[in-house]
C-alpha cells in the first residue's frame, strides 16, 4: 500500500508495477494516515497476499490490527510523526534509515540490472530517494556530479508532471512566492496562498538559486502546512517541546513540519517564529548539511 502524493511514492508505484508486485494506491495527500484509508480490510483481503508493505501511511493501532489478523506487516518509512512515532531510526542499530525508495528497492530485491531492463537509470532512480531524504546536499555527499544532480532534478520534474498535470501553473506560482521571500532570524521565509502542495517546487527554487542549504520556512495554503527546513536536532527538539499538533520530521531528521489541516487549533507562522527566535541556531558542520552564511 502506497500513496501517490510525491515523486518518491510515485516512483515506488511505477517500480512495483514493473516488478509484478500487487499494489494498492492510496488517494490520500501528504499527511496520509492508515485510519483514513477507506475499506482497508476489504482491499487487503482481495489481494489474497499474506505480506503487506505499508509505505509512509502511519497508523500504529491499524497496523497492530492487521498483524492480529495474520498479515505480515512491513513498514517502509523514514519520518517521525507527532514526536511519538519514530520511523526514521533503525531500532536495532540506532542509525537513520535510508529513504523509503531505497528501503523498497532492498525489500523487493530490485537491482540495477532489473531497473536498466525496465528502461530506468539506476543512479537517477536512487537519486530520487536520496533527494527525498536528504535533498540536493545528500546527492553531493553521495558523489553525484553537477550534471547527474541536474538529471535527477529533471527526472523529479517529469515525475511531478505525471502526478499533477497542472505542474507548469504551480511552478509559476512557486516562482512568484519565492521571489516574494523574506528573511528573519537567519531563516528564509516563503509564504504561499496556494492550497496545492508546492513545497517541493519551492524547494527547487532554492536549488536553482544556490540557496538549498539555507535554513528556511515554507508555508503553503496560508499556513495550512508549514515546514522548517535545514535545521539541527536541537532546533527540532525545541519546536517539538513548544509546539503541539500534527507535527512530523523529514529530511533525515533535519526538517520539521506541522499539518494544520482539519485541526481545531492551527499553529501559526508567527508562533513558530517566536520559538525559533528564542533558539540559538546551531547546525551540523561537515555532516548532512554544511551552512555558509
Amino acid at each position: 500500500m502506497c500513496p501517490d502524493n510525491d515523486t518518491e511514492a510515485h516512483l515506488i508505484l511505477k517500480l512495483a508495477e514493473k516488478a509484478g508486485i500487487t499494489t494498492i494506491c492510496s488517494k490520500q495527500p501528504h499527511g496520509a494516515n492508515l485510519d483514513a484509508e477507506l475499506d482497508l480490510q476489504e482491499k487487503l483481503h482481495k489481494t489474497n497476499k499474506p505480506d503487506v508493505w505499508i509505505v509512509e501511511i502511519p497508523g500504529i493501532e491499524k497496523e497492530e490490527e492487521l498483524k492480529k489478523q495474520g498479515f505480515n506487516v512491513r513498514i517502509i518509512d523514514h519520518h517521525t510523526y507527532k514526536d511519538t512515532v519514530d520511523r526514521l531510526t533503525d531500532q536495532e542499530t540506532g542509525e537513520k534509515k535510508p529513504s523509503s525508495l531505497e528501503q523498497f528497492l532492498a525489500s523487493a530485491k530490485i537491482g540495477d540490472e532489473e531497473m536498466r531492463s525496465w528502461g530506468f537509470d539506476p543512479k537517477l532512480i536512487r537519486g530520487i530517494g536520496i533527494m527525498d531524504a536528504k535533498y540536493v546536499q545528500g546527492l553531493r555527499d553521495a558523489g553525484y556530479s553537477k550534471e547527474e544532480i541536474n538529471q535527477v532534478l529533471e527526472l523529479e520534474q517529469k515525475l511531478i508532471g505525471e502526478i499533477n498535470p497542472n505542474q507548469n501553473e504551480l511552478l509559476a506560482i512557486a516562482k512568484k512566492d519565492w521571489d516574494r521571500r523574506t528573511e528573519q532570524n537567519g531563516y528564509l521565509i516563503i509564504s504561499s496562498k496556494c492550497t496545492e502542495d508546492i513545497h517541493g517546487t519551492i524547494a527547487h527554487m532554492s536549488i536553482f538559486n544556490d540557496m538549498d542549504t539555507r535554513p528556511m520556512i515554507i508555508s503553503i495554503g496560508s499556513g495550512e502546512e508549514i515546514d522548517v527546513q535545514n535545521i539541527g536536532p536541537d532546533v527540532i527538539e525545541k519546536l517539538n517541546k513548544n509546539i503541539k499538533g500534527n507535527t512530523y520530521t523529514f529530511g533525515s531528521g533535519h526538517c520539521w513540519g506541522i499539518n494544520n489541516k482539519g485541526q481545531d487549533k492551527k499553529v501559526t507562522l508567527e508562533e513558530i517564529l517566536r520559538v525559533l527566535e528564542k533558539q540559538k541556531q546551531t547546525f551540523p558542520r561537515g555532516g548532512l548539511f554544511d551552512f555558509n552564511f
